[in-house]
């Protein structure tokens, strides 16, 4: 329990940053003069959907075959696993040295849903590998980030199966980042907000009707300005693709209760002790007088 003494609510809005993008940026913010705020707390967001399922820099995986090795690059953009498909097939049959490949995904109307893709390639002379870096494009392919998997050789085809469900979902949770924020010292989160029930290009919106839910030490600052952030779990960067975010932060100094009632006590002891000498002496006073 806890008693809040002062307070100031701060409305960010990252298109007046001082510099950077709308997903990282620096402001200033006008804190009152010799404040003593101890925490800090987001209570209103909302962040643009505008992030790719398929990003710039991420967007690349490799196919080894024979010795010779083949770049695979996905356009960057927002997919379903229909478009996905046939943006890949296109790239496979209009990529020497790849035509022999496919990827097919199972009818929902005919056949029982994985949630994987099937790959073919017809050279059955050579083994032939998929490898992958530390990115979500494993995860939308159905694989693991950073894992090489090689096709099953057969008698007229070979064929590669998802590891896992690919993941349509770019970032299920996304986090604030600030350095106006400590949680123990173990990292800089300011909030986490879930988003895997937004739509893409919407927005994902938080109001918090209790300040002390969503509350973090605040950390201090001589110049008021402060680094705002976004990351995916993985604590890599998201990019809002120019699209602004509005941020409502409520600063205040907290009083913790449980010391108030110490004092309470403490004084109510010596008061009662007071009262009890004062009866005392009373009570001898009268005796003399007898």
């Amino acid at each position: 329990m806890s008693l809040i003494k002062t307070q100031q609510t701060i409305h960010i809005n990252s298109s007046f940053r001082v510099s950077g993008t709308h997903s990282d940026f620096v402001v200033n913010i006008p804190l009152k003069k010799n404040n003593k705020f101890t925490h800090v707390a987001v209570i209103d967001i909302s962040i643009p959907k505008s992030y790719y399922l398929i990003s710039g820099g991420s967007n690349t995986f490799t196919i080894e075959e024979n010795g010779s090795t083949f770049i695979v690059t996905i356009p960057v953009g927002n997919y379903s696993i229909n478009s996905f498909l046939y943006v890949l097939n296109n790239i496979f049959q209009n990529t020497q040295g790849l035509n022999h490949y496919t990827a097919t995904f199972a009818n929902s109307k005919t056949e029982p849903q994985t949630g994987k893709i099937s790959f073919r390639h017809t050279n059955t002379q050579h083994n032939s590998d998929f490898i992958f870096e530390n990115n979500n494009l494993a995860e939308v392919m159905g694989f693991n980030r950073g894992s090489t998997n090689r096709f099953t050789l057969n008698q007229t085809h070979s064929t590669l199966v998802s590891t896992n469900v690919c993941n349509f979902q770019k970032e299920s949770t996304v986090f604030l980042h600030s350095n106006l924020a400590s949680n123990g010292g173990e990292d800089d989160i300011l909030i986490e907000l879930f988003a895997s029930g937004n739509a893409d290009l919407s927005n994902i919106n938080l109001t918090s009707g209790d300040l002390e839910e969503h509350s973090k030490h605040f950390t201090g600052s001589q110049s008021n300005s402060f680094r705002f952030y976004l990351t995916d779990e993985y604590k890599q960067g998201i990019d809002l693709n120019g699209v602004n975010m509005l941020i409502t932060l409520c600063f205040y100094e907290k009083q913790n209760a449980d010391s108030l009632m110490v004092g309470f006590i403490k004084y109510l002891t010596m008061y009662l002790e007071e009262e009890r000498e004062m009866k005392m002496k009373e009570r001898k006073n009268l005796e003399m007088k007898q």
